[in-house]
């Protein structure tokens, strides 16, 4: 049988591949975090439109082929439109969209997703609706203010419903987080902002899903720290920034079919 986690990098390779597009370093590291949320959630519901489902935005917009890839694998997606990823009058384009049915926000100017989470989250609080809001950052886009205005506000009104998971890969597009603006001590920071805080190795689904279930029982708004590497499952691709904007075509693509079968 094939394993899940090989098998959407398989999709992320071509679709990426096919249209010639890029972030395939992104979309690989957060695999692992976008499958264990989808598992973690009622599908039936979000396939119905329900009002009462849980709510998914991936704030990284620029990892959309991760995003779409996990979407088709949960059969939210079929086979057929995602193979048109990226290419001229495709429904998908390089950033997440909410024309995309299930999507639930349009994506890819960093720092928009969690601000619109938290209103989504409060705004089913007050409707009495018990039905979570999951935040997918990328690390870098944490040096957005506009996030850090909301973790604020998050933490000050104890948002329970609200779960974030920081990509923490350590690597922006042209280089490492911590050449430009240090993150650290992040754990730190956001307990100082009232948040519950877990650990978690961002490639390890049964972490992940263990710490949302764990998260569960908070009386405060939770983020799960991720450590990740970007390009994750293609060893030259791994920690090498250069695969923020790299396409792989040619060789590069060839090696990269082979070390991703099973």
């Amino acid at each position: 049988m094939k394993t899940p986690n090989k098998n959407i990098r398989r999709k992320i390779l071509k679709i990426i591949h096919d249209s010639n597009a890029s972030h395939i370093g992104t979309s690989f590291s957060s695999v692992e975090i976008l499958n264990a949320v989808f598992k973690s959630v009622d599908i039936e519901k979000i396939k119905k439109g329900s009002n009462d489902r849980d709510r998914i935005i991936l704030s990284k917009g620029h990892g959309t082929a991760a995003l779409y890839s996990v979407m088709n694998h949960h059969e939210l997606l079929s086979d057929e439109i995602l193979d048109t990823y990226f290419q001229n009058n495709s429904l998908l384009a390089g950033h997440v969209s909410h024309h995309v049915p299930f999507v639930e926000h349009s994506t890819g100017a960093l720092g928009h997703g969690l601000p619109v989470g938290l209103g989504i989250s409060i705004g089913l609080s007050s409707k009495k609706i018990l039905r979570r809001v999951f935040v997918i950052l990328g690390d870098a886009e944490l040096q957005e203010g506009s996030n850090w205005e909301a973790i604020m506000l998050a933490g000050y009104k104890k948002i329970k419903n609200l779960i974030i998971f920081v990509d923490y890969n350590k690597l922006s597009q042209t280089g490492k987080l911590d050449d430009f603006c240090s993150l650290e001590p992040i754990k730190e920071k956001f307990e100082s902002f009232n948040f519950d805080v877990i650990e978690v190795d961002g490639h390890n689904e049964n972490e992940i899903i263990s710490a949302i279930k764990k998260s569960e029982c908070s009386k405060k708004p939770i983020v799960v720290i991720c450590n990740t590497i970007k390009g994750k499952g293609v060893s030259f691709m791994e920690n090498n920034v250069l695969w923020h904007y790299r396409s792989p075509q040619g060789e590069d693509f060839e090696k990269a079919v082979q070390e991703l079968k099973d």
